[in-house]
């Protein structure tokens, strides 16, 4: 039996080796790399060049405090493809390129407009040092205009855009935010539609009230700012909304129902000879924050009726919208697919025929606490 000491020396004889064959990390210095904030993909003007690519580099400073103002630098490059694009792009800087931090992909509505979004999805997910978590926006009027923009008041550590999508700045319900990892379910699952907000440029900051239905082999549908809101609301992307609310002939009550509190469900109903109702039910709770006539508590009943109708007009109006032109933002044809068996589901065709004549079924319980906190 062999000894402790030659024990030791085997070992010693046979590591050894093995240890001079590693090969260390390697290591880039941090001053040997530009960080990109932003990413635009814009539809190019050259025929055998379809992709612009434009990145925003943020600029190396060893204080804020010394440059308080934004300090961007920004290289543009169009490709056959997208990959040729970033491959010219790396000789236009002395320094490693480096995608981690970029937070924001922005992507031309003429671009989109071409159905292209498969592609640019193909690209973005190939890319090991893209992350998932970022977020994805069709530019107005290009991509390249929208990264480009500094509004005033902009921060030099944090672009004015993440505000908007980051929920620690603006809460607005009529902004969607929509992650790279979420557009690409949408993308390849059947039964629901990718859905991006839009950034308009303005004079001397952005808009975003607006979003963008992609189909396949349709032309994107927008939806204007109040069925942006509703999106938001059915999907619980939001936290607090605000819903005007009038009688009809306009001598009525008027005020502003403040919600701080939604719940929405949906569900497909299947009926005979494949119809279909499409059920939704929202839970509404909040408190009056504005009204044009003196408001009693004693009415609050009255006033919770008057939410109800006007939510559940608004409701109506916009999934009749929605089942009208075909898109499905909210993903009944997902709900469907779960409550029914494999083989006794409708074929693709025959789904979207009937979600197209769908019998619409809204229920709203409203629950208006209270009409303010006036004295």
């Amino acid at each position: 039996m062999p000894s402790k000491k030659s024990k030791t020396k085997l070992f010693i004889l046979v590591i050894v080796p093995l240890i001079t064959l590693l090969t260390g990390c390697e290591f880039m210095d941090i001053d040997k790399d530009v960080f990109v904030s932003m990413i635009g993909i814009d539809k190019s003007d050259e025929e055998d060049k379809p992709y612009k690519i434009t990145l925003k580099l943020y600029v190396p400073t060893s204080s804020f405090k010394q440059s308080p103002e934004p300090q961007y630098t920004y290289i543009t490059k169009s490709g056959e493809t997208l990959s040729e694009a970033i491959r010219i792009l790396e000789t236009y800087s002395d320094k490693e390129l480096e995608f981690g931090h970029a937070k924001l992909i922005v992507i031309g509505e003429d671009l989109l407009k071409e159905h292209k979004a498969s592609e640019v999805m193909d690209f973005l997910l190939r890319r090991p040092d893209i992350q998932m978590i970022s977020w994805i926006a069709a530019g107005r009027p290009s991509a390249e205009e929208i990264i480009k923009m500094v509004p005033q008041g902009e921060n030099a550590a944090y672009p004015a855009l993440f505000n908007y999508f980051d929920d620690i700045g603006n809460e607005s319900q009529y902004i969607v935010t929509t992650y790279l990892f979420d557009f690409r379910r949408r993308m390849v699952e059947e039964g629901i539609d990718p859905i991006l907000p839009i950034i308009e440029k303005n004079t001397s900051h952005f808009k975003i009230n607006k979003s963008l239905v992609l189909v396949d082999k349709k032309e994107p549908h927008e939806l204007p700012t109040l069925y942006t809101g509703i999106f938001n609301i059915l999907s619980m992307n939001i936290q607090v909304a605000d819903l005007i609310i009038k009688e009809e002939d306009g001598e009525g009550e008027a005020f502003i129902a403040k919600i701080d509190s939604m719940n929405s469900k949906h569900k497909v109903i299947v009926e005979n000879n494949n119809n279909i109702a499409l059920e939704i039910e929202v839970r509404l709770t909040g408190y009056i924050a504005e009204s044009k006539h003196p408001l009693k508590m004693k009415n609050l009943s009255y006033y919770n009726k008057l939410l109800e109708k006007v939510a559940k007009e608004k409701l109506t109006e916009f999934f009749s919208e929605m089942t009208s032109v075909g898109i499905d933002p909210i993903g009944f044809g997902i709900d469907y697919k779960s409550r029914t068996l494999h083989n006794k589901r409708m074929s693709s065709e025959e789904w979207k025929e009937a979600y197209k004549n769908a019998e619409i079924k809204i229920i709203i319980h409203p629950k208006l606490k209270s009409t303010g906190a006036i004295q």
